[in-house]
């Protein structure tokens, strides 16, 4: 029996692709949840489809460096069959705020839940997967201008992270769709470094992105108007902005296969959008600029030694 964590796991995506793994006879998946009632309804759910599934609850809340490293000292301690899958697939953004909002370390909310909390997560787990194993970062086509009109609109912004974390310098004007797109882009620049890390160690453990397209089901764009989200997730609109409709069913396998079929054994350090490997922006694949983020957001995460 093999552990996967999926963070954000109750709704959506995240839910899909839990549903989607505990139909696999040898994987046991914890829910790793900000809300303990919401979890514990999705594991009574997915307990009611597969009365087989070997699944639990974990409490996770992304925006508190200390609930993350509460999380990683209880799986550390807990009696989970060995971990041999990551996915990191919380995330979202509210269009609704009126200001900007910050959570209790000072980062800025859609920064802390988008990157630097999975950032944190990823390298206090790291150590602990048993070899082979695999971890996924959940992404968004939104990352590259190239891909998508809306890419071109609201294109991610590089500059120093800090700006990015506190809302200044750089980041100070930032729309909420840029500073989303700018968080995914941060992660993926930091899945490739820690691909390139786990490399030089010479560990069993690959590291892959990967974007859904557009899911109109899931709850990332509950906090949208409603008029608004109706046009943005229609299909015709979806096609003509360059990207792609999908169900939450199609996702989750997506996602989950990237974590169990056998034809992505030691394929790391890629992009997948949907079921197809894509490459990547051009600005996410340039290792200069991805060290500097690597090494910027070890510091503000509070992780100890050099890092990568």
């Amino acid at each position: 029996m093999k552990t996967a964590i999926i963070t954000g796991a109750n709704a959506g995506i995240g839910f899909a692709t839990a549903r989607f793994l505990a139909g696999e006879p040898d994987w046991h998946v914890l829910l790793a949840c900000r809300s303990e009632s919401k979890a514990q309804a999705a594991l009574q759910s997915i307990a009611r489809a597969r009365p087989r599934a070997s699944v639990s609850t974990a409490l996770l809340d992304l925006y508190s460096l200390a609930s993350i490293r509460r999380f990683s000292d209880e799986v550390a301690a807990g009696q989970l069959p060995p971990i041999h899958g990551l996915v990191l697939n919380a995330g979202g953004i509210n269009m609704k705020a009126k200001v900007l909002e910050f959570t209790e370390d000072g980062f800025e909310h859609t920064f802390q839940l988008n990157f630097l909390g999975h950032f944190l997560l990823a390298n206090l787990l790291v150590d602990r997967l048993t070899s082979p194993s695999r971890i996924v970062y959940v992404s968004s086509d939104l990352h590259d201008p190239a891909a998508t009109k809306m890419g071109k609109i609201m294109f991610p912004q590089y500059g120093p992270v800090e700006d990015l974390a506190r809302a200044t310098g750089t980041a100070a004007r930032l729309k909420p769709m840029a500073r989303y797109a700018t968080a995914k882009m941060y992660a993926m620049m930091t899945a490739y470094e820690l691909d390139r890390t786990l490399r030089r160690r010479g560990k069993s453990i690959t590291v892959n992105s990967w974007s859904p397209g557009v899911v109109p089901s899931t709850q990332a764009g509950s906090h949208m108007n409603p008029l608004l989200k109706m046009i943005m997730m229609s299909g015709w609109f979806v096609r003509f902005m360059g990207s792609h409709l999908s169900t939450e069913a199609d996702a989750g396998r997506a996602l989950g296969g990237l974590l169990v079929d056998a034809k992505y054994a030691g394929v790391s350090g890629k992009y997948f959008d949907g079921f197809k490997e894509v490459p990547s922006s051009r600005e996410s694949r340039d290792d200069e600029k991805a060290g500097a983020v690597w090494a910027q957001s070890w510091r503000l995460a509070g992780l100890a030694g050099a890092g990568a």
